[in-house]
């Protein structure tokens, strides 16, 4: 009896997003591992591809420019026939609140962006039980590593274009303070960092991802809200820019992009503030000694280095600043991070410290005062109404009242 093959059909996945290199490398992957691919690249054309059936498994990212992705996530299951349809949303984890909406609005998984490459995805698309046709991701792997110099190459030789589209953009954003055009100067910064983003993970630039990932979310919050952009905020994004500048620098003369446990110290006689500070932090994977006594952290920092050290300058028995200048003589903290070169307004943005602290963990070497730092909006004494927090080489400006006013 002649046997009849059947080919296997191929289970379709649906990406929503619309950076062309993210939806190419995703496409690539999944087709060599047998799955047929579908792209939407706006909420309409995404629900107008599932209302048509078909659609085994959507990949979505939370942070697409324009697009409620959470009112997507409430339309797809508010339809009877996607009300089990897997999707996997991709996750900032500096918007958390915005991944407890997309998991409240019907998302199956999320997965944070930072340290998963499409491989990881890939694993979690077979755990959901979406399987393709062909065994594995090891012939995908081994193609990627195959072709990583090249692809290195092709990225790093466009990557100053596309820094100085970034710089562009920002100073669209910067000298204009018309809400309308800052909004959309922000919205062509967010899909800039994300390209870069996408394109540093799969080259595996950890630093630059990590960076990129902090200013997607920094901008993803300033573009909800513009009432959040200050001069500060103004600020950190610019010296952020310039903090990827070199980051790029450095991958294109193949330096080390290991990201080592970074030991950060906060000094506060504020409980709220200390608190504060170390949740901004954790967002960035950094973990920090939290002190509320000056003293006691002049004694730990006698003998003990620490990579970042934020100090609170209004303290009880001694400043901020006083503490700065005994830290300077001390031999293990000579050259860590802290200073007076570099303000950020309080009460801040969480995702704006946690940009700023990479970016001083990030510099290679101490920088010196900028002298002008009034002119910028940042003050240049400490008066009896201003409280600062030192920060990396710099201090985060709180702004307190004092009990007198």
């Amino acid at each position: 009896m002649k046997r009849i093959f059947t080919p296997v059909k191929k289970k379709t996945i649906l990406i929503v997003d619309e950076d062309p290199f993210a939806i190419d490398i995703y496409r690539e992957k999944l087709e060599a591992q047998g799955f047929k691919v579908e792209v939407a690249r706006d909420a309409a054309s995404a629900f107008e591809t599932l209302k048509k059936g078909g659609v085994d498994l959507v990949i979505l990212d939370l942070c697409l420019p324009v697009i409620n992705v959470v009112e997507l996530l409430k339309d797809i299951r508010s339809d009877s026939g996607m009300q089990s349809l897997p999707i996997i949303t991709l996750s900032n984890p500096y918007l958390s609140n915005l991944t407890r909406a997309a998991v409240d609005a019907g998302a199956t998984k999320s997965v944070a962006k930072v340290g998963n490459a499409p491989e990881k995805i890939f694993e979690l698309v077979r755990e959901l039980g979406v399987g393709g046709t062909s065994p594995g991701v090891s012939g995908v792997v081994g193609a990627l590593e195959g072709d990583q110099e090249k692809l290195a190459a092709t990225l790093l030789i466009k990557w100053p274009e596309t820094l100085a589209k970034l710089r562009a953009s920002y100073q669209a954003f910067a000298r204009t303070e018309r809400e309308d055009s800052r909004r959309a100067a922000l919205l062509q910064m967010h899909r800039q960092f994300r390209s870069l983003a996408a394109k540093a993970s799969i080259l595996a630039f950890q630093k630059i991802v990590q960076l990129s990932t902090a200013l997607e979310a920094l901008l993803v919050e300033l573009y909800a809200t513009p009432a959040k952009i200050t001069p500060s905020v103004v600020r950190t994004i610019a010296q952020s820019i310039d903090k990827l500048a070199s980051l790029i620098d450095w991958a294109a003369n193949s330096q080390d992009q290991v990201i080592t446990s970074a030991k950060v110290l906060v000094v506060d006689d504020e409980v709220i503030s200390r608190q504060v500070i170390s949740s901004a932090l954790e967002k960035a994977d950094l973990h920090a000694v939290t002190l509320d006594d000056p003293l006691a952290a002049q004694r730990l920092l006698e003998h003990e280095h620490f990579d970042l050290i934020f100090l609170d300058v209004e303290m009880p028995g001694q400043s901020g600043l006083e503490l700065c200048v005994k830290i300077r003589g001390m031999e293990p903290n000579l050259t860590t991070p802290i200073g007076g070169n570099d303000f950020i307004a309080k009460p801040f943005l969480l995702v704006e410290l946690a940009v700023k602290a990479l970016s001083w963990l990030f510099k290679e070497s101490p920088q010196p005062f900028p002298t002008g730092a009034a002119q910028n909006g940042v003050p240049a004494e400490v008066g009896a109404h201003e409280s600062q927090l030192v920060a990396g080489h710099g201090a985060l400006e709180s702004r307190r009242k004092s009990p007198a006013t």
